[in-house]
């Protein structure tokens, strides 16, 4: 019988920096392109620049829902060889349950990140999010092998 190998807390936290260091260079890239087309400083137009890294915040957390729900992660989540499935059928999520995992992150952080923490003592290394959304982390070497085994432990 093939065990499940749930993706540790080293593993996702690289997941989450390669993801940070995408979105942080095309937030740049694009404010970089703004200020050079309208040939301003960045100080002249600073409550724009932070009107715009917000609005970036926001579609990155919208595109991480998107990206959850149809490709079962992130790319960094992917590069780290993990995928995001449903923790009893191993199969991907839709986007209400992307959703609803992205307002349990928010949850999950505020409270001294003890919420992101519970992945150490999880012994499916679920944080809050995870566990509100029925979701779990699985490494993607072992995600074949692991559909079957995921409805076998739900059972």
């Amino acid at each position: 019988m093939t065990q499940v190998e749930y993706a540790g807390p080293g593993r996702r936290l690289a997941a989450l920096l390669i993801d940070a260091i995408l979105v942080t260079g095309v937030i740049a890239g694009v404010l970089l392109a703004w200020v050079t087309i309208t040939g301003t400083a960045f100080e002249t137009h600073s409550h724009v620049i932070q009107r715009a890294a917000t609005g970036g915040v926001l579609f990155a957390l919208a595109l991480k829902a998107a990206l959850d729900a149809w490709l079962q992660g992130t790319p960094g989540l992917r590069l780290m060889d993990c995928r995001l499935v449903d923790a009893r059928s191993g199969q991907g999520i839709g986007l209400g349950r992307s959703l609803t995992r992205m307002a349990g992150l928010v949850m999950a952080a505020l409270p001294g990140m003890i919420g992101l923490l519970w992945m150490f003592w999880s012994k499916r290394r679920q944080g809050w999010h995870d566990m509100l959304a029925g979701t779990v982390v699985i490494r993607e070497d072992e995600a074949l092998k692991s559909l079957h085994q995921l409805a076998r432990e739900a059972q």
